[in-house]
């Protein structure tokens, strides 16, 4: 088994340029085997191997249970070893969000928080991506739902990805590697867990070999979808006008081309991937004209040849001021940006702990900087958090109302965004022990401006 995760980084590079890998431990087969793997494989790879531990309260003495053991397994084998609690049921009902969703939102921003930049690995399988795969299509998925769990995503490893649940649990066997096993694996009410005790039960009776199979059937998949991807794309950046979108060359696509067009229209403005039926709905929109509502109440207009969102953030002004001088105004306060160099940050950050929030370096700003609002299309990789979301998505899990969305300070350069007010730095920016020059911002907002 060795061999085929030793096969799996190597083909998917996932250890090039990595000095340092958290591994998600649940205590499980698969996550204690996959700590174990990387653990003996380190000195190969020239990589610190640290594991994290989330003990999310929902399952009482089984989780205590769970975690004593992480922690038991990280001693003997001398593994660095960092734990949370948090009570997810709780959060998840002061949020709103849904548990499932409201957990693996806690456990990768402390994966993330650990050693911010470095690659977080996740113990899913073959048998996790053959039944993700089978769940999206009794859904109607697209051909992207179909590629299932991909091996790498932004700083996500998943070394696993080609292993079977028997050859991990055979690995544990073999090395005498004990492993707990959570109660709701075997409950039914659970949609995954019906796949998993049903459906691919029934399909195994038809082909023994069924992962390695399925296995085959995602590669091609995933080939076919990123080459339609990278197609879309194209058109939508030749599509690209300064009031919308001209849709002429859209119209003129092939359907499953010009229908990823429009996905991805939506997804950049609003942050979300749109359904089926709000895709098929606007493409419609593109021969007929009219307008229609998608996701978080946004709208698409088409109106002649153009394609827009003609309500979204009505009245919202969107503003930008060029940097020059120290200080600079803006419609909602003034902001002082200081160039300062490593041995005064030292001091600094004495005084105010946060300091780093508010800094990138200053030697990685590549033209002109502009100190603006959130624009359409905006995306950032923000430091330590390991994925690029966009402004709209970020904004709308903290809930930000619309209304002050406007007043939030972005700081950008010919390559995109550095810096946003109270979230930070971008990864591409971000201060490091390399850093020189630091360019350091503080904004005063005035006192009609303070609603964020």
């Amino acid at each position: 088994m060795i061999c085929k995760v030793i096969s799996t980084i190597d083909k998917y590079k996932m250890l090039d340029n990595c000095s340092c890998v958290i591994v998600a431990v649940s205590g499980g087969a698969d996550s204690v085997a996959l700590l174990s793997i990387l653990n003996s494989l380190k000195l190969k790879y020239g990589v610190k191997i640290t594991a994290a531990h989330v003990n999310h309260c929902l399952r009482g003495e089984e989780s205590d249970r769970d975690e004593s053991y992480v922690r038991k397994f990280c001693d003997e084998n001398s593994i660095e070893l960092h734990v949370l609690r948090k009570d997810i049921k709780k959060l998840a009902n002061q949020t709103g969000l849904g548990l499932e969703e409201c957990g693996r939102n806690v456990r990768y921003e402390f994966f993330n928080s650990i050693y911010p930049g470095a690659l977080v690995a996740t113990a899913h399988t073959l048998n996790d991506r053959v039944e993700t795969m089978l769940f999206n299509l009794s859904r109607g998925s697209t051909l992207r739902g179909l590629c299932s769990i991909p091996a790498v995503r932004g700083n996500i490893i998943r070394p696993l990805i080609e292993c079977s649940r028997a050859d991990i649990e055979e690995y544990c066997q073999l090395n005498k590697i004990r492993y707990m096993t959570d109660s709701t694996n075997y409950n039914t009410e659970f949609s995954r867990n019906r796949i998993r005790h049903n459906v691919v039960t029934e399909l195994k009776k038809i082909n023994p070999s069924l992962e390695s199979a399925v296995l085959r059937c995602i590669e091609s998949i995933s080939e076919d979808e990123d080459f339609l991807s990278i197609t879309a794309k194209s058109i939508l950046t030749d599509a690209k006008a300064d009031n919308g979108y001209d849709i002429n060359s859209i119209k003129n696509a092939h359907p499953s081309i010009r229908k990823r067009v429009i996905a991805d229209i939506i997804k950049n403005k609003t942050g979300e991937i749109p359904h089926n039926n709000q895709v098929e709905f606007v493409d419609r929109l593109l021969f007929t004209g009219g307008k229609t509502q998608v996701i978080t109440g946004a709208s698409i207009q088409v109106k002649g040849d153009i394609l827009t969102f003609p309500d979204d953030e009505k009245g919202v002004e969107k503003w930008s001021v060029d940097l020059v001088g120290e200080v600079v105004e803006y419609p909602y306060g003034t902001a002082e940006f200081k160039v300062i160099n490593k041995k005064e940050l030292e001091r600094k950050k004495k005084i105010n702990k946060d300091i780093l929030d508010n800094c990138f370096d200053y030697d990685k700003i590549n033209g002109k900087l502009l100190l603006r609002s959130r624009i359409d299309g905006d995306e950032v990789k923000l430091s330590g958090r390991g994925c690029t979301k966009s402004l709209r998505k970020l904004f709308n899990e903290y809930h930000i109302p619309v209304s002050e969305r406007s007043k939030i300070s972005i700081v950008a350069d010919d390559s995109g965004i550095l810096w946003v007010e109270g979230f930070g730095s971008a990864e591409r920016c971000k201060v490091s022990d390399r850093t020189e020059k630091l360019m350091i911002v503080e904004i005063r907002r005035t006192l009609d401006a303070q609603g964020h």
